[in-house]
């Protein structure tokens, strides 16, 4: 590797939370870039997170958070083994996890899980915009659509992770980025939510 400056090795580590030598072979992989070298570490934690996600996630825990005896979530969050459930990582994203479904009451993990029938409503209000459009543009606009209208509104997964200074992204990258720090498959299996009164 080329001589790269432990300062910067510092900086990137401390901003991705990837290793000290990934650090380092990305820097010298981006020949001392260091926004080039940032990416790097991005995809390739998305290629790890994606390799590791054929695993099976049999173990976990349940994390609860309650807001002012008022408000409450359960959420049960899976991974490969004891040893990164009781991880302060895998907490800290139960709870951070927890206390999104307790704050923005999402209906679903995921889009799969939405109803077909709900999805077919909400295509149908954008079929306007989509008139005239080649089938692939079409297509990728009503995804956009999708997104911003639906999935980001009511999918955990889909949803903007509000403290961009920490991290930004939606929790579904968030949890992301734990599958590749932790090295083990994490999965959100499912959450119940409770209002006092309703």
């Amino acid at each position: 590797m080329a001589d790269i400056d432990p300062k910067l090795v510092m900086k990137l580590r401390a901003e991705t939370d990837a290793g000290m030598m990934d650090c380092k072979k990305a820097l010298s992989d981006a020949g001392g870039d260091y926004a080039k070298a940032k990416q790097l570490l991005a995809e390739r934690g998305l290629k790890k997170s994606d390799k590791l996600a054929d695993r099976a996630a049999t173990v976990g825990a349940i994390g609860a958070y309650v807001h002012n005896g008022r408000v409450g979530a359960l959420v049960e969050l899976a991974c490969n083994t004891d040893f990164v459930a009781n991880n302060a990582e895998f907490q800290t994203l139960l709870r951070e996890l927890a206390i999104a479904v307790a704050a923005f009451d999402p209906k679903y993990v995921g889009k799969d899980e939405i109803p077909g029938q709900i999805l077919e409503q909400e295509r149908k209000k954008f079929e306007a915009d989509l008139q005239g459009k080649p089938p692939q543009i079409a297509e990728k606009i009503l995804e956009g659509k999708l997104e911003k209208n639906l999935y980001s509104q009511t999918c955990l997964l889909h949803m903007p992770y509000p403290k961009e200074e920490e991290f930004k992204g939606t929790y579904g990258d968030l949890v992301k980025n734990r599958i590749a720090k932790l090295g083990e498959n994490i999965v959100v299996r499912r959450f119940v939510r409770m209002e006092l009164g309703r």
